[in-house]
């Protein structure tokens, strides 16, 4: 297969040179005389990578580049991806009518987000080619076996996609008239190359804000590693140009040259390096290919171009009268000649990544929201994550329930198991919505008995509901004395011996014991009066139909939410998420399946040491069972000050913070290590705007709903005076 691209050219200008004619058999790719192989490099969001990540990434990549042999390619051009690479597979295993109606407004609400990033995506390539095709084959044998013990993502592209990635960058197929500026077609292209200017130092990733020029059809560095005798004679004659100038200047009387003097100590620097074996030195030739559909635009945007390369202090020049020269060095294979080659080492080359990408995405996720900085999706599977658990940290108003109900219903569109308490009653509307069911504890004949063992029937399981059951009694009764511990413990098992209920498994079908059971028990206990005094309220009193209750829980359900509403009293309130919790840990412990377990308004739990206890365990725990814990609390400082609060937020791998007040602004400040800016965002920020943390780093972010869910989900009483939204939305997928 042979793919040409036809150009003319004007009839004064010398002819531009041929370009190599790209053919395939299907097992290789060559072009020209040269065989050519190429890799896709994993994009890296350097946003979201701790300083250490960040440098050994970075030391990765200028390894990787160091046992290159020969010259090779990177290549940067615009990438698309597809809404239904995401929802597609989500779609596939949505059952019921209410579930497809609430994806398809999800779908919607994905789908306009991705249309129109401010920044767009890119896929990088490193391309290289040899004179035959035995020493491809070794060069791309290095590049991945380095790669793999670096842990540099690389895919090797198969000839079809190589192909592909050729013919778009050529234009294969049409014909381009070249003139002295511009390449014209249906629009138009220029090219531009980088000069000689360049910064005294580089960041990583300084060549983002170039990538996110609109209309940047490819960004091409081409790399020529020196020998180390080439090196030292290129760097030698360097530094003999410097001292000359400045042995010159003295003469003259000049005053010194802050530039001349920088080359100098590179030169010096890069020698030492050299002969010291650490890094290599490249000669890099760098150019971009810009297009448009008419000249203002053209002329617009390369103005924007050589704007942000001046903020970087880079200068770039237009190719004039080598338009084909410059196109010509962009495309996949070898280079006619370089354009403007700029000498780096394996540092600045590595710092100059072309695969810098501000994008969250994971594609086995769902929806958070969009980065405010460009614009782009933030898709993420906690269940992907080394840790399961998120918390959100935010005050009243600050999109905290919206954002938590959102998490909760695409959790449940993809099929993952929803177990939640809430408190206020905000995720009614949300449970109905998605045919869910809805325990509102505290009204007529509804209530859980915490003494039932339905979870796993393991060995282990009945020591733990006896762990279990203390920390609750203890946090009903407001703590227990020492001689109290005992009289509890010899009650309980007195308790399940009587319902003929032990250690076996093959027991825990049987009737479970009520908190009028232990009572009875405990008063026959040595120092278990006082205690089965201060229960009676809960057992035979007012408050016996909330936990004394003998109704099974649906445990198996795809979405039980555990409302608290009903119960006033904000203690007994407390009390009660705490047995609910304790509930719905026995199903998360029955399977393996993925399960999300919701605990709104944590920082009521937290007050109690044994709620405390028995929260920090759960976000432990929860890996091991595949499920991801959930917290959000509105009470951010004494969530932090408690005895568990850091130990908790550090066993959670993503961390959302919203709008905070002062005090709290302050806390996280000291707590995350926020900038001042950071910290005046959090100040200012608008409802479902804050920070998004993941694993070692953070980026702005702001939580979107679509309009359904913002229907079923929002608590402002102005919206739920309105009769659109006080009532469920109808079903018109």
């Amino acid at each position: 297969m042979k793919l040409l691209v036809r150009r003319s050219a004007p009839a004064a200008a010398a002819p531009p040179p041929a370009w190599p004619l790209l053919g395939s058999d299907g097992q290789r790719v060559t072009a020209g005389e040269r065989s050519l192989a190429a890799f896709e490099l994993a994009a890296l969001n350097l946003e979201l990578l701790a300083e250490a990540e960040r440098e050994a990434c970075l030391e990765a990549l200028a390894a990787l580049y160091d046992a290159i042999p020969r010259p090779f390619q990177v290549l940067s051009v615009p990438a698309r991806r597809e809404p239904n690479d995401h929802l597609s597979p989500m779609q596939a295993g949505i059952a019921g009518r209410r579930a497809k109606s609430a994806f398809a407004s999800y779908a919607a609400l994905y789908r306009e987000l991705s249309a129109a990033p401010r920044r767009p995506l890119r896929a990088t390539y490193l391309v290289v080619d040899a004179p035959s095709q035995p020493e491809l084959r070794r060069v791309s044998e290095l590049i991945r076996r380095v790669g793999q013990e670096r842990a540099v993502e690389l895919r090797p592209l198969p000839p079809a996609e190589l192909i592909q990635l050729w013919a778009s960058t050529a234009g294969a197929g049409t014909e381009h008239r070249l003139g002295v500026h511009v390449a014209a077609h249906d629009g138009l292209r220029a090219a531009v190359h980088f000069g000689t200017r360049w910064p005294a130092q580089v960041t990583a990733g300084w060549l983002a804000g170039l990538l996110a020029t609109p209309g940047l059809a490819a960004a091409s560095m081409r790399m020529r590693p020196l020998s180390r005798a080439e090196a030292m004679t290129f760097m030698t004659t360097r530094l003999r140009h410097a001292r000359a100038g400045e042995r010159l200047a003295t003469e003259r009387g000049e005053l010194e040259d802050p530039q001349r003097e920088r080359m100098a100590a590179t030169a010096s620097a890069a020698r030492h390096a050299t002969q010291a074996g650490q890094g290599r030195v490249y000669l890099v030739d760098s150019a971009l290919l810009l297009e448009a559909p008419d000249s203002a635009t053209l002329q617009e945007r390369i103005e924007a171009l050589r704007l942000e390369a001046r903020s970087q202090q880079l200068e770039v020049e237009l190719a004039s009268f080598r338009v084909g020269q410059a196109w010509h060095s962009i495309l996949p294979g070898p280079a006619h000649q370089p354009l403007a080659e700029r000498n780096l080492d394996s540092a600045s080359l590595a710092a100059s990544l072309l695969h810098v990408s501000s994008d969250l995405y994971e594609a086995s996720g769902h929806l958070y929201g969009r980065q405010r900085s460009s614009g782009t999706p933030i898709v993420l599977d906690r269940f992907a994550r080394p840790s399961h658990n998120a918390i959100v940290l935010g005050q009243t108003g600050t999109g905290k329930t919206m954002f938590t109900g959102a998490e909760m219903s695409r959790c449940f569109l993809r099929g993952i198991r929803v177990l939640g308490v809430d408190p206020l009653g905000d995720y009614r509307r949300l449970a109905t919505e998605l045919g869910g069911t809805y325990l509102e504890l505290g009204a007529p004949g509804v209530g859980l008995n915490p003494f039932a063992l339905s979870g796993a029937a393991e060995p282990g399981a009945f020591s733990a509901k006896l762990a279990m059951l203390s920390r609750l009694v203890g946090a009903m009764v407001g703590g227990l004395g020492r001689d109290e511990r005992p009289a509890l413990d010899r009650a309980l098992r007195a308790s399940y011996e009587a319902a003929r209920i032990g250690p076996d498994p093959a027991s825990f079908d049987r009737r479970p014991p009520t908190l009028a059971d232990l009572v009875a028990h405990l008063a026959e206990q040595p120092g278990g009066a006082s205690l089965a005094h201060r229960l009676e309220r809960w057992a035979s009193g007012s408050l016996a139909d909330v936990l004394g209750s003998q109704a099974e829980v649906p445990l198996d359900r795809r979405l039980l939410i555990v409302g608290l509403a009903a119960i006033g009293d904000p203690e007994v309130r407390a009390v009660a998420q705490f047995a609910a919790l304790s509930v719905l840990w026995d199903a998360v412990r029955r399977d393996l399946a993925p399960k999300l377990v919701v605990v709104d308004e944590a920082w009521k739990v937290m007050r109690q040491p044994s709620g405390a206890d028995f929260i920090e365990e759960l976000a432990r725990s929860a890996r091991h069972y595949h499920a991801g814990l959930h917290l959000a609390t509105q009470d951010i400082v004494e969530f932090l000050r408690s005895e568990y609060g850091e130990s908790i937020v550090k066993q959670c791998d993503i961390r959302v913070l919203l709008g905070q007040t002062p005090e709290a602004a302050d806390a996280l400040t000291r707590y995350f290590d926020l900038t001042p800016a950071e910290r005046r965002a959090l100040l200012h920020a608008r409802p479902g705007e804050g920070l998004l943390f993941v694993g070692g780093s953070h980026a702005a972010f702001e939580a979107t709903v679509s309009r359904r869910e913002y229907a079923v989900l929002t608590t402002r009483p102005a919206d739920l005076i309105q009769p659109a939204l006080r009532e469920p939305t109808p079903d018109t997928s």
